[in-house]
C-alpha cells in the first residue's frame, strides 16, 4: 500500500474494537485524515498513550480503501498547559470540535487551517482570557471558509449599515446585520460592544466579560447554523 507523511493534530477518536481506534486527524497538507490506529488501546501497544485528543505529531499513514492505517507517530507537543486546567481544556476541545465539524479530505485551505488551529491552541495555553482567543479563532476560521459574519452591509439587501445606534439587528440564519428596511426577517439585537468585538482583527482582553460572552454566544448561533451538526462543546464552555 502507498504511504505518506504529514503533520497533524488529533481531533476525535472512536473505539473500533477492544484494541483499535479510529482517529480523525487534521493534517497540514491533506486536510482531514481518518485512520485506524491498530493496538492503540493496548497498554503495551505501539501507539499507547500517543493517540489522545490535542496531540500534535508527525504521522505516517498507509493508504486504504475507506480508512487509512496509522503506521508511525513522532510526537511534537501535547499542549500540556491545556491539560492542567479544565477551563482551558474545554476551550481547546471546542476548537477541535469546530475544525472536525467542517473538515474535509484534501481541503484546499488545509495549510492555513492547520496553522490557525496550532497557533491558537498554543496561545490558549498561556492566555488569561480564553474567551478572547476563542472569538479570534472562530472569526478567523470562519473567514478561511468564507463564512465570516457580514457586518458592513445588510445581509439581505446589501445596503450599507450606518453605525450610529446602541443596538443592531442581526440574523443568525443569513449571517449578518440587517438594515431598518429588512427587519421583517427573524433576528436578534446585538450591542455596539459586541459589534466592535466581531469587527476588530484583534480584541482587547480588557473588554468586559459580559460583552465577550455575548459575542461568543452570537458566534455559537452563527457557526451552528452552518455546521454539519450542533457543536455541543459550546455548552461546556458556557458552564464555566
Amino acid at each position: 500500500m502507498p504511504s505518506y507523511n504529514d503533520q497533524g493534530i488529533i481531533l476525535k477518536s472512536f473505539n473500533l474494537s477492544e484494541a483499535d481506534k479510529i482517529l480523525n486527524i487534521y493534517t497540514k497538507e491533506n486536510g482531514l485524515v481518518r485512520c485506524i490506529a491498530k493496538g492503540a488501546k493496548k497498554p503495551s501497544g505501539k501507539f499507547s498513550g500517543r493517540t489522545d485528543l490535542l496531540y500534535c505529531s508527525f504521522f505516517q499513514f498507509a493508504k486504504g480503501k475507506n480508512l487509512d492505517t496509522l503506521c508511525d507517530i513522532e510526537q511534537i507537543t501535547t499542549f500540556p498547559k491545556l491539560r492542567s486546567s479544565s477551563n482551558l481544556l474545554f476551550y481547546g476541545i471546542l476548537f477541535l470540535d469546530i475544525v472536525n465539524n467542517f473538515a474535509q479530505e484534501e481541503e484546499e485551505e488545509s495549510n492555513h487551517i492547520f496553522e490557525l488551529l496550532y497557533s491558537m491552541l498554543d496561545e490558549l495555553q498561556t492566555s488569561k482570557s480564553p474567551e478572547t482567543v476563542a472569538i479570534r479563532f472562530i472569526i478567523q476560521f470562519l473567514s478561511l471558509h468564507g463564512l465570516k459574519p457580514q457586518l458592513e452591509t445588510c445581509v439581505a439587501c446589501s445596503k450599507e449599515i450606518v453605525k450610529s445606534k446602541d443596538t443592531y439587528p442581526y440574523s443568525s440564519i443569513l449571517g449578518g446585520l440587517l438594515c431598518d428596511e429588512c427587519l421583517a426577517i427573524d433576528h436578534i439585537s446585538i450591542s455596539n460592544g459586541i459589534l466592535d468585538i466581531l469587527g476588530l482583527p484583534t480584541i482587547q482582553t480588557n473588554s468586559d466579560m459580559e460583552t465577550k460572552r455575548g459575542a461568543l454566544k452570537l458566534l455559537q448561533k452563527h457557526i451552528n447554523t452552518r455546521a454539519k451538526k450542533e457543536i455541543k462543546t459550546f455548552d461546556l464552555v458556557f458552564s464555566l
